[in-house]
């Protein structure tokens, strides 16, 4: 099974050694002191602990993200050939903490009825596809990316009680809660509408670092805030390929102009 059949399946995908180990290296040290540093936009959010956007305009390693080839080509097979990131975000998860709600990303895309079944011949269409870049050894204590296989079928979010087996452990068509752990450089893939959250943290004093770069198709929009306001570095994209720059966002012609 190739990785596009199996993402396809299953709604997310763990691909190990999708950074070097020089790679991840270099982005830990470069999260850490975006961390160091306060960040008006994280406080906006009520985030200042946790989180940090529009990490490319923080130092140039990130702009390597965003087209690396152990991976972008099965990205553009997912959301197109015109797509572009949607964010760049890195995450810092301390003790007792995470994303530990289960929920699809942002709203329901295409809702149905619990008892209207989707026919197995018919792909469920993904318009935007998040990826989380591990930047250090995550396992089960750490508070791992976990997933509900085939969940992105659903059409709903997992908020029903009969969609669980336990408070904590929604169960779809038979499917139960599969962890994403991974080595440092692991790259976890996962469909927008697939049923995850962000384990909680339960060690005592490490920190969970992790690098997120979500793509979306030419027809979603990009949240760099402030949104219609937001200008996009110029020196950036005087230094990208052309590809690289239409990653970033910047098209040709297209419909609706």
């Amino acid at each position: 099974m190739t990785q596009l059949e199996q993402f396809t399946r299953d709604g997310f995908l763990v691909i190990p050694d999708a950074l070097s180990a020089d790679q991840v290296s270099a982005l830990l040290s470069a999260v850490q002191r975006a961390f160091n540093q306060p960040s008006a936009e994280a406080d906006l959010y009520h985030m200042p602990d946790m989180w940090r956007p529009k990490m490319f305009e923080q130092e140039q390693v990130f702009e390597d993200l965003v087209d690396n080839p152990a991976v972008i080509d099965l990205i553009e097979s997912v959301v197109g050939n015109d797509c572009h990131i949607i964010a760049n975000s890195a995450l810092r998860t301390t003790s007792g903490k995470g994303i530990s709600f289960w929920h699809v990303d942002e709203t329901v895309r295409f809702p149905r009825p619990v008892d209207v079944p989707l026919d197995a011949r018919i792909p469920m269409p993904c318009f935007i596809v998040n990826l989380n870049y591990y930047l250090c050894d995550v396992d089960e204590d750490l508070g791992p990316t976990q997933f509900v296989p085939g969940s992105h079928r659903s059409g709903r979010q997992p908020r029903d009680p009969e969609d669980y087996a336990a408070p904590d452990s929604p169960v779809y068509e038979g499917q139960g809660v599969v962890s994403a752990v991974g080595k440092a450089g692991t790259c976890v893939m996962w469909h927008d509408q697939t049923w995850h959250r962000g384990a909680i943290n339960h060690t005592p004093d490490r920190i969970r670092w992790v690098q997120q770069v979500p793509y979306g198709r030419r027809f979603i929009a990009q949240r760099f805030y402030p949104f219609i306001n937001y200008t996009f570095p110029e020196q950036i994209l005087a230094r990208s390929t052309p590809r690289r720059q239409r990653l970033f966002g910047k098209h040709g012609l297209g419909a609706y102009g």
